[in-house]
């Protein structure tokens, strides 16, 4: 199972995607990817804070068409992840490495569905015990 960063779904939104993303993916059976309920939101959320305009309404588009592709393979932030945050939250806190709260949501739906997290921001997850990252950037 891998749990897809909100990174890698905007670079499928892109009108040409990163050919590492896309060769990567196409490796894998579709019903083993799966997206969080946090990228759900960190998607409307990013369409919502632009101006109205061309580029909103073709962002929109793509998300609409991206998000409609993981309607059956999407993760929610329970309570056994919420859990699990708070563990990532403050062992990083407590190691001087803070992470966001998007990133450390992401991280224990991650953990909690025993999913490898497949990012472009492999730093941003350093230093979580048995979070097994993938870059297919790389």
């Amino acid at each position: 199972m891998y749990l897809l960063d909100t990174n890698i779904l905007s670079e499928l939104m892109r009108p040409t995607p990163n050919r590492g993303v896309i060769n990567w993916l196409d490796q894998q059976f579709s019903n083993d990817l799966y997206i969080s309920s946090i990228t759900i939101a960190e998607i409307h959320l990013g369409i919502a804070l632009l101006p109205d305009g061309k580029r909103r309404k073709t962002l929109k588009l793509a998300a609409d068409l991206a998000l409609q592709d993981f309607a059956e393979n999407q993760l929610d932030f329970s309570e056994q992840s919420a859990i699990e945050y708070a563990n990532i939250v403050a062992k990083r806190t407590k190691g001087g490495r803070p992470i966001n709260v998007e990133d450390a949501q992401i991280a224990s739906i991650a953990l909690v569905n025993k999913a490898n997290l497949v990012t472009r921001n492999v730093n941003d997850f350093d230093l979580i015990d048995g979070l097994n990252i993938i870059n297919p950037f790389d």
